[in-house]
C-alpha cells in the first residue's frame, strides 16, 4: 500500500495508492503535528518562579510569579532632585506587595522592550486568571502594552547566560534598581497613585505603616482590574514580537523545508506565493 500526504493550497491531502482518502485544512493538521511533537520549552532547568512558558521560533514569552512578600525596596524620594537617572535620590522602603506577575518577552534571550507587570491576589493556576493593576513607579499605560515595565536601564547582556540566570537578572534588577519615574519618561504616566485603591496605599508612609501592621493586607485590596487574562497578555505580547505563528498555505510552508539562503528555494516560494497556492 502506497500512502502519502500530499500538501496543496490550504488543505493536507491523504492519498492511498495515488486516490484521495480524505483531507483536512492545513491549519488543522499542523496543530495535530505539534500536539504529537516532543521538545523542550528550554533548553535549560524551568527558572524558579515561571509559571508559563510560550516558545514560537527564536521567542520566549515567560511568566513570572513573585510570592507576596514585605520587601525592602528603594523608592524616589519625595524631594529628589531628579526623577531618575545619576541624580536620582532614594530612600528605603518596607513595603508588603500581593502575588507579582511579571511578563517578559525575549528573542534568543534578548530583552526586546516588551515586558510588563500585573498584581494578583491569588496564585497563578491557568491562562484564564485575570490580571490586575500595579500601583507601581517604573510600570506605565502604553498604546502597545497595558502595563509596560521599565527595564531601560538594565544594561547587562542576557544572551550569553542561560535561563535560569536571565530570570534571576530581571528579578535582581526589577525588585533591586530602583522605583522612580523611568516609566513616565520614556513612555507614559506611572501607575503610582493612578491606582490608589485604598487610603492604606495611597502613600508611601501609610504602605509603610499598614505592611508593619499586616504583611499581607495587599492580597484583600480592591486592585482594579487589568481587563485581560494572563492568556491573553501573552497572546498579544508574542504576536507583536513574534506574528505569523501558523502557516496557512502551501506556500509558506517551503522557508520550513529548504535550507536558509538556498536561492532555487526562494524563487520557488516566491512564485508559490505570487500564485496564492
Amino acid at each position: 500500500m502506497d500512502l502519502r500526504i500530499e500538501i496543496a493550497g490550504d488543505r493536507a491531502v491523504c492519498k492511498q495508492d495515488g486516490k484521495e482518502a480524505f483531507s483536512v485544512g492545513l491549519q488543522e493538521f499542523l496543530k495535530a503535528v505539534v500536539e504529537q511533537a516532543d521538545y523542550l520549552s528550554l533548553p535549560d532547568a524551568i527558572p524558579e518562579g515561571v509559571c508559563f512558558i510560550r516558545r514560537r521560533r527564536g521567542v520566549v514569552v515567560l511568566v513570572i510569579e513573585e510570592k507576596p512578600l514585605v520587601r525592602t525596596v528603594r523608592w524616589l524620594a519625595d524631594d529628589s532632585p531628579a526623577p531618575f537617572g545619576p541624580g536620582a535620590v532614594y530612600r528605603p522602603a518596607r513595603l508588603a506587595f500581593p502575588f507579582g506577575i511579571v511578563m517578559v518577552a525575549l528573542h534568543h534571550g534578548a530583552l526586546t522592550n516588551f515586558q510588563q507587570c500585573f498584581y494578583r491576589t491569588s496564585p497563578l493556576r491557568s491562562l484564564s486568571d485575570p490580571l490586575f493593576l500595579p500601583n507601581l513607579l517604573n510600570v506605565a499605560d502604553t498604546p502597545a502594552q497595558k502595563c509596560w515595565l521599565c527595564l531601560v536601564n538594565m544594561h547587562k547582556d542576557l544572551t550569553a547566560l542561560t535561563w535560569p540566570q536571565r530570570v534571576a537578572e530581571i528579578r535582581k534588577h526589577f525588585w533591586g534598581a530602583g522605583f522612580n519615574r523611568s516609566s513616565e519618561a520614556h513612555e507614559g504616566n506611572s501607575y503610582w497613585q493612578r491606582s490608589a485603591v485604598d487610603p492604606r496605599v495611597a502613600t508611601v508612609a501609610a504602605w509603610e505603616r499598614e505592611s508593619q501592621r499586616d504583611p499581607f493586607f495587599p492580597l484583600h485590596l480592591p486592585w482594579r482590574p487589568a481587563g485581560k487574562t494572563v492568556g491573553q497578555a501573552i497572546e498579544e505580547m508574542m504576536r507583536a514580537v513574534c506574528p505569523n505563528p501558523r502557516p496557512t498555505v502551501a506556500a509558506e510552508l517551503v522557508p520550513l523545508l529548504v535550507p536558509a539562503g538556498n536561492p532555487a528555494a526562494r524563487r520557488l516560494w516566491l512564485a508559490a506565493k505570487a500564485s496564492g497556492k
